[in-house]
């Protein structure tokens, strides 16, 4: 029994350890696709949906999802309920954010070192980016899932997305329930898709 526990401990630290990328590797190899992807002038469906992959190569909706809702609320919640709400949420993000390619848009890029967790399985990646001379500073919140850095929050300008979904669900669920705001999430990935 002692041996199975220190055996999985020991995978776990492994997998850690011997991430097959770093969480600046990582970003770097979406944002390169993306960027490319982002130039053209004109985008076929088939590119339109690599772009939302994208973002789901590099994101942990499930995390983003559940820091998106009062504790209380996601502890309340059954398996069916949570994942309706996550794959409801992951469509609402994908496809506007899939809408708004401007804002991806980048002259340059500069990342600083991700600062890590004494256990190496969370990091913060800033990123400078650069468009039309402007300077805008993303902060990647990540973590190691399953031996690959998948982020859950992005800071965008001292912004988080995860804090601002709280706020607005927090509002929603004052007066609706789970299951209405459920409900608002698919008419809105529905009305951007």
């Amino acid at each position: 029994m002692n041996f199975k526990i220190i055996a999985a401990v020991c995978a776990f630290a492994c997998a850690s350890v011997f991430a097959a990328e770093s969480p600046t590797q990582v970003v770097q190899k979406k944002d390169a696709e993306l960027q490319l992807l982002i130039r053209k002038s004109a985008l076929s469906a088939k590119e339109k949906e690599r772009i939302k992959g994208l973002l789901s190569d590099v994101f942990d909706f499930e995390l983003l999802a559940q820091k998106s809702l009062p504790a209380a609320t996601w502890k309340s919640m059954d398996d069916a309920t949570r994942a309706k709400f996550v794959s409801e949420f992951q469509r609402m993000v994908r496809n506007s954010s899939a809408k708004k390619l401007e804002m991806y848009r980048t002259d340059s890029t500069r990342y600083d070192a991700p600062k890590m967790t004494k256990n190496n399985t969370e990091a913060r990646l800033a990123a400078h980016l650069w468009y039309k001379g402007k300077q805008t500073v993303l902060e990647y919140r990540m973590t190691l899932k399953d031996g690959n850095w998948m982020a859950w929050d992005l800071v965008i300008d001292d912004l988080s997305t995860a804090r601002n979904y709280k706020e607005q669900f927090g509002k929603i669920l004052e007066t609706k329930s789970i299951q209405d705001l459920i409900e608002i999430l698919r008419k809105k990935a529905d009305a951007v898709e």
